[in-house]
């Protein structure tokens, strides 16, 4: 990696290793403050209903004047504050709504800002976006197996502080990546116009939304889940943990794989893989089974947000890659919102089981999706080839 990717890199594992601490265990934290387990998600929802509108309005804010460092930065300390906040609620649920409410507001750009930067980085001085990205998941795989033990032998408490150091952590990466001149984009939104007006981005952007509504079960639900079946934090920090470690492994080795293997193929690949790997959830009270899905992870998340954010980047081109990848950003958000609100009532009425079945559906949904975008995608290519020039 070259001296000038080093802050990028610093600033995706100082995010995932705040992200590792809080987002496993939020709705365990929540709980411990007195919600109950339906409106511990139902209020997690805030989170992403953010990211439906900040991300893109954000990206194109930031592309048009050239600012997109200085954005990142003053969101970043935002968020710092913001999730500070958590520990002056006192377990009241408005107030926790509030707080939420204003920490999803500054965090919602974070990782569409830093994707944007990372792909900037790699098309202005080579090199490849997934080993920028390992530095995420590195920093997410020592947080699980840390916090999982932390919380339980101390206190479910800590989550907020030791979220917060990882959050002041973050802010001074965001301020040693260089920002060059502010300057207006002219055209951007000429741009813009030719993306939206690609009929495969929607489809793609479909399958993400499926794909994002099974994962949220995972991400906000699993604690809830193995604890139901008896695992303590330990062992939810070590599975967490096995996924986490195999999916940096995989990323350091993407580019090679998205050579070989198209970004809409993969993107397919991995919400096919994502369906099994919710359906062996649903079906099994094994800790031997359970351990060995792990490293499906690898697919069902790193596999699947590599191929996303390439193809984002691909459909926006340089000049509006903030805005493209706050599209992205929203329909994750869409997804996320979707799994949260129906996730709790899933999990509230049948448990984990329901609520991963159910994931399965809808990442087999996915799969069609993106399926169907490939294809899509695939014709589309043909006919530019074809085009006269």
């Amino acid at each position: 990696m070259s001296a000038s990717g080093v802050p990028i890199g610093a600033y995706f594992f100082a995010l995932s290793v705040a992200m590792g601490l809080y987002l496993p265990f939020l709705a365990m934290y929540l709980s411990s403050v007195g919600l109950s387990e339906a409106q511990g998600v139902q209020v997690q929802a805030v989170v992403p209903l953010m990211s439906l509108v900040v991300p893109p309005l954000l990206g194109m804010l930031a592309d048009a004047r050239g600012a997109r460092i200085w954005v990142l930065r003053g969101f970043t300390a935002a968020s710092l504050v913001t999730f500070a906040g958590l520990a002056f609620t006192g377990g009241h649920p408005a107030a926790i709504m509030i707080v939420l409410a204003a920490f999803a507001i500054a965090r919602a750009p974070l990782v569409s800002l830093v994707d944007a930067t990372a792909h900037d980085h790699v098309r202005r001085h080579g090199g490849s976006y997934g080993r920028l990205r390992t530095w995420g998941s590195g920093g997410y795989f020592i947080a699980a197996i840390i916090a999982g033990v932390l919380y339980q032998a101390v206190s479910i408490q800590l989550l907020v502080p030791a979220t917060c150091v990882a959050l002041a952590v973050l802010v001074l990466s965001a301020w040693r990546m260089p920002a060059p001149p502010r300057q207006r984009e002219l055209g951007l939104m000429r741009e813009i116009r030719r993306m939206l007006h690609t009929r495969s981005l929607w489809l793609m952007l479909l399958a993400v939304a499926a794909a994002q509504a099974s994962s949220t079960s995972y991400d906000a639900m699993l604690a809830l889940h193995l604890r139901d079946l008896g695992h303590g934090q330990g062992f939810t920090g070590t599975l967490i943990g096995i996924g986490v470690g195999t999916e940096t492994l995989f990323v350091a080795i993407s580019a090679r794989v998205l050579a070989r293997f198209r970004p809409e193929r993969a993107l397919a690949t991995a919400c096919a893989v994502a369906a099994l790997r919710w359906l062996v959830i649903s079906q099994t009270t094994s800790e031997i089974v359970l351990l060995l899905q792990a490293p499906l992870h690898a697919f069902s998340f790193g596999l699947y947000w590599v191929a996303s954010t390439t193809l984002l980047r691909d459909y926006a081109g340089p000049r509006a890659s903030a805005a493209g990848q706050g599209l992205l950003a929203a329909a994750v958000a869409v997804g996320a919102i979707t799994g949260s609100v129906y996730g709790g009532a899933l999990f509230a009425h049948g448990g984990g089981p329901l609520l991963f079945r159910c994931a399965a559906a809808s990442a087999a949904l996915a799969a069609v999706l993106a399926a169907l975008h490939a294809m899509a995608h695939g014709r589309a290519g043909q006919l530019a080839a074809a085009a006269p020039r």
